[in-house]
């Protein structure tokens, strides 16, 4: 029986979603050109041109006349203006946000271990260990943190919840928040994310949800106490 050409064009969608899955495509990066797909996925150009056609509709990918394919970033770019000016309108409450975070973080734990992933361990050692050196040296260390908790979203391989992540990151970064921490409340942080990558290694998902919980504990209690400043008129 052969392929009907509605399903080579879908089966075309499904590889070339993979493709920019696979490969951590960002919005912008530029894709194969039609030739190399067609040449890569062993159809006809007319599919590829049908597949291109329909993802340019969801939005995944643009097609710039002249110019090539291109991942799109009009969805989540969309969703980022509109909780922007959400934010700007009605501002947020820093506690629900940091709740979505714990969540999503939680989330991307379970996923990781839950799909038998290796994760890069030496990636987030590295990445620990300049976070150790900046504690040492008094220097700023948020960089290094959300570096490390970036790179466990994308150990958790899964493009749209990486996505999704990065506009509640975007998000939670309009609210500035002025936790200020000693050195030894930051040398706990720098041993809970030793402690997240043993328990990854381990495949360990209870304990690492414990590890995650309490690493986002600080910053709760950060917020407890400016509820309870509001409340009495200290702030």
């Amino acid at each position: 029986m052969s392929i009907k050409n509605n399903s080579l064009v879908e089966i075309a969608m499904e590889r070339i979603k993979q493709h920019i899955a696979d490969n951590h495509m960002q919005p912008g990066d530029k894709f194969l050109s039609e030739g190399e797909l067609t040449d890569q996925l062993q159809v006809s150009r007319t599919v590829i041109r049908e597949a291109l056609r329909s993802l340019g509709s969801l939005g995944i990918i643009e097609v710039r006349k002249g110019g090539g394919v291109y991942v799109s970033a009009s969805d989540f770019e969309s969703i980022k203006r509109i909780l922007r000016h959400h934010y700007e309108v009605h501002g947020a409450k820093i506690k629900e946000l940091v709740e979505i975070r714990k969540i999503i973080e939680l989330g991307a734990l379970r996923l990781i271990i839950e799909k038998d992933m290796d994760v890069d361990a030496d990636r987030l050692e590295d990445i620990n260990k300049n976070y150790r050196d900046a504690i040492s040296k008094g220097e700023d260390t948020k960089r290094h943190d959300q570096l490390f908790h970036q790179h466990i979203m994308k150990e958790a391989d899964n493009q749209t919840f990486y996505n999704f992540a990065d506009v509640i990151h975007d998000y939670f970064s309009l609210v500035k928040i002025n936790l200020i921490q000693d050195t030894d409340a930051l040398l706990k942080s720098y041993q809970e994310h030793d402690a997240l990558i043993s328990a990854l290694k381990d495949k360990k998902l209870a304990e690492a949800h414990r590890i995650m919980s309490e690493h986002f504990e600080p910053i709760f209690q950060f917020i407890r106490q400016m509820e309870v400043q509001t409340d009495d008129g200290s702030n």
